[in-house]
């Protein structure tokens, strides 16, 4: 034990502003990126798993009856899939994914997805107090891709966007519908084929780079998959590419390299299912990327395939503009393609790399460094277009330091065929990298919609004229929002910014007050810590035990932050003094990052105070990209306004 501070103390000090630093490093702000689809990576017998690198420690996952066994947390850790999950009876759970809703019991094969009964493989089981389900159907019923990296012999899982969500096609098109038409293709991916009698499309990702066909009867597939494939595959590897695709009871029956066309090798594997079926897989590679082909049937062997060789012999690794009886089933057009969202009745053209965020609860696109969402919330009585603008206006000038923004820009524009205003925004988090962003008000009925574009200056080239795409492509279906829709307001625009709240713990013997428009994060006043979010900021309080006097935990404190610079050069101490604070003697450390690599330039402000044998660490932080005198001075009242209350 330390003779400045205790150990106990240290620790309390170091959870606190690492978590103080970690809540920075997650403020939501104007032009907050929308991170790709997770990868998963886990091992059987290994006590961790990675969602996208970062280390995190589960119950090992094992081997049941051929099945790999994971501990529930792979799927509903908010980093990964986040699913949402229910327990009724310490044995019955619901699992919650997008559309996706899956009922498994401990101890019992019967298991219910998507409303249907089905069978598992392998009982859900409660080790060592951690419930384990079986990873691949799950998975599966999650749209997730599973393969296995063969050098590190890890699980991958990968979250695969834009899997039968908006931009999908579900209708069951036939291709009988377009006269003339006898054959298939897609002409950004450069392929075509026989189009076999019977068979329908059934459902198209996002990209166009996965395709499938069956029949009524469910007794055909058929189906194209187009992965990027730059550097030449040796046969394994295209046989490896194969694997991926096949269902949990598969088995292989047959695989050998085969010359094809123009004397060019391509890989087949036929399998056979539990249900009867059979498949036929065929792997090409050509135009940097890789191709599989997948027909399957019911059948009573392999040899009933041969009939259908012709529909896989047809395909070819290029598209024929010239030939007219080619349909195109391209979703990517020229660079752009088209996202919906049928709740909306909407679509827009964006670039061809932009994916569609599943987890928004509204529509949200993104690409590297480059967003787009749109927000429809209702009127307002008495409300006016302009008024909503100039109060975005004022909440923009309120959030950033001058130095950090530029003049605003307004402009009359058309959106959706009606009268709107375009606002433009330049701002940067650490005068280096600027954003420019531009928000599209408009009014019908008795919505209000809000559309948001942005995307940092170093993208001008690829985004700067998105904007206009944007009014140009842009189509939604009024009379589908106020079919779908009911009263929906804005907790963010019309609030009285000037309200606050006063806040008490009874058990700590404070009180605080603090901006009603602020978030609560964590609320529970009688518990050891609480925090609020604000544009660009935080607040928070923390109370641990001490039996050491102020000033050996003064001492301590300032022997915590001096090892923290030296650890953290480009970090310096601004104020490290001994201060009244709420009747008290305190210590308020104020420090300023202006160089990390895990957060945006920030200031800290930290006041600690013993009393009654416990130390009460009241703080706030900001981005110096939202120190504007605004946000300063709520938060300053905030901390200020910090008061022990007398014993009743």
């Amino acid at each position: 034990m330390s003779s400045l501070l205790s150990i106990q103390s240290k620790r309390w000090l170091a959870i606190l502003i690492a978590a103080l630093l970690f809540a920075m490093s997650a403020i939501p702000v104007s032009a907050e990126e929308s991170g790709a689809k997770a990868e998963i990576r886990l091992k059987v017998g290994s006590g961790q798993m990675k969602i996208d690198g970062e280390a995190i420690k589960i119950q090992a996952p094992y081997q049941s009856e051929g099945n790999v066994m994971v501990p529930l947390s792979v799927f509903t850790n908010p980093k990964g899939f986040g699913a949402k999950v229910k327990l009724k009876d310490n044995k019955v759970i619901t699992l919650t994914y997008l559309k996706h809703v899956i009922v498994l019991t401990i101890g019992s094969k019967s298991a219910t997805i998507d409303g249907k009964q089905a069978a598992l493989a392998v009982a859900p089981a409660s080790k060592q107090g951690v419930t384990m389900v079986p990873l691949t159907v799950i998975a599966k019923s999650f749209e997730a891709n599973q393969s296995k990296d063969a050098s590190t012999k890890e699980i991958v899982i990968a979250l695969k966007a834009g899997s039968n969500t908006s931009g999908t096609t579900n209708g069951e098109a036939s291709i009988d519908s377009d006269a003339g038409k006898s054959k298939i293709g897609d002409s950004h991916y450069g392929w075509s084929m026989n189009y076999p009698t019977g068979l329908v499309q059934t459902s198209q990702s996002q990209d166009g780079d996965s395709l499938v066909f069956r029949d009524v009867k469910k007794e055909y597939y058929l189906g194209v998959f187009v992965e990027e494939a730059k550097n030449e595959l040796t046969a394994d590897e295209k046989r490896g590419s194969i694997y991926p695709y096949f269902s949990e009871t598969e088995k292989v029956v047959d695989k050998k390299t085969v010359i094809g066309d123009k004397g060019k090798a391509y890989e087949k594997i036929i399998s056979k299912d539990k249900k009867g079926f059979f498949y036929e897989y065929r792997a090409f590679q050509a135009n940097d990327y890789l191709y599989i082909v997948v027909f399957g049937k019911t059948a009573s062997s392999s040899s009933e395939l041969e009939r259908y060789t012709g529909v896989l012999d047809s395909f070819r690794t290029d598209f024929n503009r010239a030939d007219k009886t080619i349909k195109d089933l391209t979703q990517i057009i020229e660079g752009f393609k088209t996202f919906k969202d049928e709740d909306y009745g909407l679509s827009v053209e964006l670039p061809k790399e932009w994916k569609t965020d599943d987890k928004s609860s509204y529509p949200w696109y993104y690409s590297d460094k480059a967003y787009m969402f749109m927000e429809v919330t209702s009127v307002v009585a008495g409300d006016t277009l302009d008024a909503w603008v100039k109060r975005r206006q004022s909440r923009f000038e309120e959030t950033f330091a001058p130095e950090y923004r530029k003049q605003l820009e307004m402009k009359d524009v058309t959106w959706n065929g009606i009268p709107a205003k375009a606002l433009k925004l330049s701002y940067s988090l650490d005068t280096s990298n600027w954003w420019e962003e531009y928000e599209i008000f408009a009014m019908q009925g008795e919505y209000r919609y809000y559309t948001e574009v942005a995307y940092e200056t170093s993208g001008a080239s690829r985004y700067g004229n998105l904007l206009e795409t944007v009014l140009r492509t842009t189509k939604v279906e009024f009379s589908k929002v106020e079919k779908n829709f009911g009263e929906i307001t804005d907790d963010k625009d019309m609030v009285d910014r000037t309200a606050t709240v006063t806040k008490t713990s009874a058990k700590y013997r404070y009180s605080v007050t603090v901006p009603q428009a602020w978030n609560g994060l964590k609320i529970n006043f009688d518990e050891e810590s609480i925090e609020y979010s604000f544009s660009g900021g935080f607040f928070g309080i923390a109370v641990w035990d001490d039996t050491y006097s102020f000033d050996g935990v003064s001492a301590g404190v300032s022997e915590y932050y001096q090892q923290e610079q030296s650890k953290r050069p480009k970090m310096r101490i601004v104020e490290n003094t001994v201060v009244q604070f709420a009747g008290e003697t305190t210590k308020r450390v104020i420090t300023e990052d202006t160089a990390n690599d895990e957060m945006l330039p920030h200031r800290t402000i930290t006041y600690f105070v013993m009393k009654d044998g416990k130390v009460y660490q009241i703080w706030g932080a900001y981005y110096l990209a939202n120190g504007s005198e605004y946000n300063i001075k709520n938060l300053e009242k905030a901390m200020n306004s910090f008061v022990f209350n007398r014993p009743q």
